[in-house]
């Protein structure tokens, strides 16, 4: 049972443990994971803020050079080669600049002489598709070829005079219809082979003359992918950034991803993700962030901070709980102790008067026969006031230990009082049985006893009574038994070695 209560202490010391640190460790991985939201918010929004000026970068080269082309007949295309350098220089996440012209299909011949005897020999009006392969040119009233290219980097020649409306790239309305807004080409690939994707808006007071008023000219410019998407060894561990074309998901700007976490962490730690639009009407792209977070997202100095004090905690209950039970322990004992002594004799530990008592009174009430012995140690006296109350106390501990080896376990031997034990045996006691008893336990009281290297010879007087044949309540009982050992110890007077008179001569 005391172990029991042991095991529950404990198991209460650990769940009360298991709440605080359950409790701690909540509010720190919350914690942590508000803080990891506002890094991955502050980290969206810079990329976001990013691409947003790279966009407005983008418009801002387009209006400037359109607005540079307004005014076309004081300059020459080296003013315009030059100029566009100097635009790109301010912005290097564009590609090139472009011109493009609306050239009726009745004036395609006299346009394309002109143009080759401007120092372009090898222009001509073609269409492609988004590959790069030569397509059908198809018949219609006008056509939209590229006549400018800064820079021109070799194999970029061959875009010259290439329909754009031929080539699926901008989302309606097209070159064609268009009056004065700016228009984004869907991704494609630059004439380097890396991806980009271009924007387009008219010139401003460039008409046909006549009652056509559309656009005569348009203005370009091409945007490199590859200069939008963020530095991946830069973005966190497990941090993802895709941007799309929005109602597009397959027009992608870029699909980035750091280094990536674990299995175990992907699949036990919350993934953070952020889809926002970018602000621009003429590149509308959607960013979105995604962070899977791992262990390195928490502050490891801290959680092994927290771990140890939790682990201190657990010592400090389990310390708790066992100086508690130590004081129960010794309260108990103590309750023991003084149980035990109520009840027990303190020098020989054998029961005391109130047990025999108790144990009779039982006998009797439950009908039970039984025998009572009676025991008186003669000489007892001179060997207490010759050797000291230590030899006196030596033999009566080696008399109990001695008379205990001579009874059984339902039996119940106790100290009377002084130097007289008693000796109550529940059952039926036969003549032979008892002549038995009587000898070893005479045997036990008579031998020596070993003190200080000298011998203690005693004797001792024996009265037996029985229920119920010797009286029929405990004081009746006891009495008989009491006044037997007298009658033995009158006949050790005359004979030292005479046995205790049976009980049926006693009685007579």
């Amino acid at each position: 049972m005391r172990l029991l209560r042991y095991k529950y202490s404990y198991f209460a010391a650990l769940l009360l443990w298991l709440i605080i640190a359950a409790a701690v460790l909540a509010v720190y991985f919350s914690l942590t994971l508000d803080a990891t939201r506002q890094r991955h918010h502050a980290l969206h929004q810079q990329l976001q803020d990013k691409l947003w000026y790279q966009f407005v970068g983008a418009e801002t080269a387009l209006e400037t050079f359109a607005a540079f082309q307004s005014n076309p007949r004081s300059r020459t295309l080296a003013v315009d080669r030059a100029y566009a350098r100097r635009l790109l220089a301010r912005y290097p996440h564009l590609d090139s600049l472009q011109l493009i012209r609306r050239v009726p299909a009745s004036e395609a011949t006299r346009f394309t002489r002109a143009m080759r005897e401007l120092g372009e020999p090898r222009f001509r009006i073609h269409a492609a598709d988004l590959a790069g392969e030569a397509q059908p040119l198809p018949r219609r009233a006008d056509y939209h070829p590229i006549v400018f290219i800064e820079p021109m980097p070799p194999g970029a020649e061959q875009q010259l005079g290439l329909d754009i409306d031929v080539a699926p790239l901008f989302a309606p309305p097209t070159v064609a219809n268009v009056a004065d807004a700016r228009i984004a080409a869907f991704p494609f690939q630059l004439a380097d082979g890396l991806p980009g994707y271009a924007l387009l808006r008219p010139a401003a007071s460039w008409a046909i003359e006549g009652a056509d008023k559309r656009p005569a000219l348009f203005v370009g410019v091409a945007v490199r992918i590859a200069a939008l998407a963020p530095d991946a060894s830069l973005l966190p561990r497990g941090v993802s950034a895709r941007s799309w074309r929005a109602n597009d998901r397959g027009a992608r700007l870029f699909d980035l991803v750091a280094a990536p976490v674990s299995a175990f962490e992907a699949r036990w730690f919350p993934q953070l993700q952020l889809t926002t639009p970018i602000a621009s009407d003429t590149q509308p792209y959607v960013l979105q962030t995604r962070w899977q977070l791992g262990w390195r997202a928490f502050e490891t100095s801290l959680l092994g901070t927290l771990l140890v004090t939790l682990g201190l905690l657990l010592a400090a209950l389990l310390g708790v709980v066992r100086l508690v039970r130590a004081r129960q322990d010794a309260k108990l004992r103590a309750a023991e102790q003084l149980a035990h002594l109520a009840t027990h004799d303190g020098l020989t530990g054998l029961a005391n008067r109130r047990v025999l008592d108790d144990a009779l009174d039982a006998s009797l009430a439950s009908n039970t026969p039984c025998t009572l012995v009676f025991l008186d140690l003669d000489r007892f006296k001179p060997i207490n006031d010759e050797h000291g109350h230590d030899a006196g106390d030596h033999v009566l501990t080696t008399i109990a230990n001695r008379l205990a080896l001579c009874v059984r376990a339902d039996d119940t031997l106790a100290r009377w009082g002084g130097d007289e034990f008693a000796l109550l045996l529940p059952g039926e006691m036969n003549a032979a049985r008892e002549r038995e008893l009587l000898r070893r336990l005479t045997q036990a009281l008579m031998e020596p006893i070993s003190w200080q290297h000298r011998c203690l010879t005693l004797g001792a007087s024996l009265g037996v009574a029985h229920y119920p044949q010797d009286g029929a309540t405990a004081k009746q009982v006891l009495q008989a038994a009491d006044a037997r050992m007298y009658q033995h110890k009158a006949l050790r007077r005359a004979n030292p070695m005479a046995p205790p008179p049976p009980p049926e001569l006693a009685r007579g």
